[in-house]
């Protein structure tokens, strides 16, 4: 888009994805893990920080491939790049959408038997089902402000933060981070991702604290990027920066599963060393995370975030977890919920995701095309949703 250096795909962060869309399944899932782990159940309840993990890894990846097209903005550039970033996450966010209110439809109107359809509805509360909301839906802006965030397809809210946040990307260039020492733009985006952690700490009521969220943890990814491209470590101290920040995440949660009244949002505040860590991560890290299977279920990441609330609404009705149920039985339909939660993610992504984003893709490139214009290298960790993630 405008910048004539192709990117490398670093792997090892398409791969970090796999695991923040899977923390983010688990916390709907955390009940049905056995009693008996009670540490693996808890960290599986903080799943909903797999979406602050995105929001600081999309911040990161998208400055990675579009920031030299915004050192001098132009009004092509801009309506290219939100072109693009509509293309990467409406496909998908429609579908589900519609897949929502289908299923709705299916269970209020469609003359459902009784015992089916109350065991549909005991899973959701359609109070929020409005028109309204749907059309806020539709535009993506249902987290900027006083909509209902939780109605019709539950994980999109943070598609709509995502799309806030593109359309301010562009902004961010006139503030010159690339101008910082490295290490200033680590402690600013440390201090970015406090101000997110304070707010929930404080109770997050503020009916635009998803705004502040995102636009705090997109700047933070921005600001390590840029710390990113001053790198110039070797792989030891590469290796050592990756495994610190490993280590003072574990620390960090240690310190949360001991002082329960500290907000769980305050883990987040490592996530931009984290990211920075796992971009110059070398050794195991990086071939672990950049291995063949995590780098596709990175790619997956997005269908599964935006998919998996929709399949666990009819699985939790027809074939409830019960708490009462033997071991054995939960995990045994825990093991099929994610079967068929991946197998629809999987699907979704190889007939939804990717034959319309290449569509979309190529509808834009033919209205808004740049003089030597040559499209990114695609790095398969361009959006949160997380990407939110939503990737980002």
């Amino acid at each position: 888009m405008g910048d004539n250096s192709q990117r490398a795909e670093i792997r090892a962060l398409t791969g970090i994805r796999a695991f923040a869309a899977l923390w983010v399944v688990m916390i709907h899932l955390a009940y049905a893990l056995p009693t008996s782990l009670d540490g693996v159940r808890w960290f599986a309840s903080l799943g909903y920080l797999g979406v602050d993990l995105f929001f600081v890894l999309s911040g990161f990846i998208i400055s990675y491939n579009y920031w030299p097209s915004f050192v001098k903005p132009s009004a092509l550039a801009y309506r290219r790049f939100l072109g693009l970033r509509l293309a990467r996450l409406y496909p998908v966010h429609m579908f589900t959408l519609l897949a929502s209110a289908l299923l709705m439809l299916s269970v209020q109107v469609a003359g459902l038997n009784q015992r089916v359809a109350q065991a549909f509805v005991t899973h959701k509360d359609f109070t929020d089902w409005t028109g309204t909301n749907f059309i806020a839906n539709l535009l993506m802006v249902q987290a900027w402000g006083p909509y209902h965030v939780v109605s019709w397809n539950n994980p999109s809210w943070s598609v709509s933060c995502e799309w806030f946040a593109y359309l301010i990307f562009p902004l961010l260039a006139l503030l010159r981070p690339q101008r910082l020492p490295a290490v200033v733009s680590i402690a600013l985006a440390g201090l970015l991702v406090s101000i997110v952690a304070s707010v929930a700490q404080a109770g997050g009521q503020s009916p635009f604290f998803m705004l502040i969220r995102v636009s705090c943890e997109f700047m933070a990814g921005c600001l390590i990027y840029h710390a990113y491209i001053r790198y110039d470590g070797r792989a030891a101290s590469s290796r050592m920066l990756c495994f610190g920040t490993f280590a003072l995440l574990v620390g960090v949660l240690i310190l949360l599963w001991n002082q329960r009244g500290i907000a769980s949002d305050w883990a987040a505040v490592t996530f931009p060393l984290l990211i920075l860590g796992i971009a110059v991560s070398s050794g195991a890290v990086a071939s672990t995370l950049g291995s063949k299977p995590a780098v596709y279920w990175g790619r997956v990441s997005y269908s599964l975030y935006m998919t998996h609330g929709v399949v666990l609404w009819p699985l939790k009705a027809l074939a409830p977890i019960r708490e009462t149920a033997t071991t054995l039985h939960r995990s045994a339909l825990l093991g099929f919920y994610l079967i068929v939660i991946g197998s629809i993610a999987a699907m979704t992504y190889h007939f939804v995701e990717e034959p319309a984003r290449k569509w979309l893709r190529r509808r834009v490139g033919r209205i808004s095309r740049l003089p030597s214009d040559r499209a990114p290298h695609r790095t398969g960790t361009d959006c949160v949703t997380v990407d939110a993630a939503a990737n980002q």
